[in-house]
């Protein structure tokens, strides 16, 4: 019987695996996403190479005074830093406000995303001159052509860290619990950050890494 098993068999004689004749060239087998909380539930299915692989997405950014609402950062037309954020969002929850597609396009350290994809972590520091506790929101926006309507951002995820005090001691951010993870192509992620406790001098260098399907 031992001779039989499939691990025994030669070449000519092992099955090619499940839906190998109907897959389309240039495509590997993977495990789709599932909906378990250990993510072992996903089925088999043929993808293409080309969407293999992680993206990168770095954001930096800075606050001169944090404020209780969030902040957003600089329209690239201002003559002032492209990763200074202090564009008052007018609301302390991403939910409570809206900011305009145009808006959202000329955020200095905005970034487009170019597949669809799947947020995996976000990573890096975070630095303040106080003590306060800080938020930031990691958020998407997804403009449709032609529209000027105002959109609510989509909260990707919220990290909340307490300052040292210090802008030479830094806090480190490594996040794989995302709230929301899934991103189309075209997508503008940013970031937006508030205080409990208004006045810390912030800065943040993060990278939002994400992997496609």
């Amino acid at each position: 019987m031992a001779a039989n098993e499939h691990k025994n068999l030669t070449d000519i004689n092992r099955h090619n695996p499940k839906g190998f004749e109907n897959a389309t060239n240039d495509t590997v087998l993977s495990k789709n996403t599932g909906t378990s909380p250990t993510a072992t539930d996903g089925n088999l299915v043929w993808q293409g190479k080309s969407f293999m692989g992680v993206t990168n997405y770095k954001i930096q950014g800075y606050t001169d005074a944090g404020t209780t609402n969030y902040a957003y950062g600089e329209d690239i037309a201002d003559n002032k830093s492209p990763f200074q954020m202090d564009v008052d969002y007018g609301s302390s929850t991403v939910a409570g406000g809206t900011i305009t597609p145009s808006n959202v396009l000329r955020i200095g350290q905005s970034q487009i995303v170019v597949e669809t994809a799947a947020v995996s972590s976000i990573s890096g520091w975070i630095t303040s001159n106080l003590g306060n506790s800080i938020t930031v929101a990691i958020c998407k926006a997804t403009p449709t052509e032609n529209d000027a309507t105002a959109i609510v951002p989509i909260v990707i995820d919220e990290i909340t860290v307490v300052g040292l005090s210090s802008n030479n001691k830094l806090i480190r951010v490594n996040e794989t619990t995302i709230t929301t993870t899934a991103l189309a192509a075209g997508d503008i992620i940013f970031a937006m950050v508030k205080e409990e406790t208004a006045g810390s001098a912030i800065f943040m260098n993060l990278t939002i890494q994400t992997t496609t399907f």
